[in-house]
């Protein structure tokens, strides 16, 4: 039954990051031609999280490689592991680099989460910030 329910409230937060509300913004890989100030997801260098599925005795982390542009500049590039004791400082790192609204930034997601069986591509990869 908790299996049914994990999948379920992931397949409607998958659902609802591909309209995102105002309160969530992604970082790609890619730089946009719009943007002035900017944060691209260079790489994903190691997903250790455990996969939907499976019983670990450990959540894992995800190691990440992100670079801030300013005016297609490239301003700082460095590598962050997220994981429930480390997800502070990549919070700070990002309220250095993001506009103004980044003050109020909650969180901090890399998507898509493992999936037992499932191969995620290079950039299938995105981090979510929830405001």
């Amino acid at each position: 039954m908790k299996k049914i329910f994990a999948v379920m409230i992931f397949a409607f937060l998958m659902s609802h990051c591909a309209s995102l509300p105002e309160s969530l913004n992604e970082i790609n890989q890619k730089l946009d031609s719009k943007a002035v100030e900017e944060i691209v997801l260079v790489k994903v260098i190691d997903d250790s999280r455990c996969p939907e599925g499976v019983q670990c005795v450990w959540a894992g982390e995800v190691t990440v490689e992100v670079a801030a542009y300013k005016n297609k500049k490239l301003v700082e590039q460095t590598q962050f592991t997220l994981n429930k004791d480390h997800i502070e400082e990549m919070k700070y790192w990002l309220i250095k680099y993001l506009p103004k609204r980044s003050e109020t930034l909650k969180n901090i997601s890399v998507l898509p989460y493992p999936k037992e069986g499932m191969v995620i591509l290079p950039q299938d990869y995105k981090i979510v910030l929830e405001y």
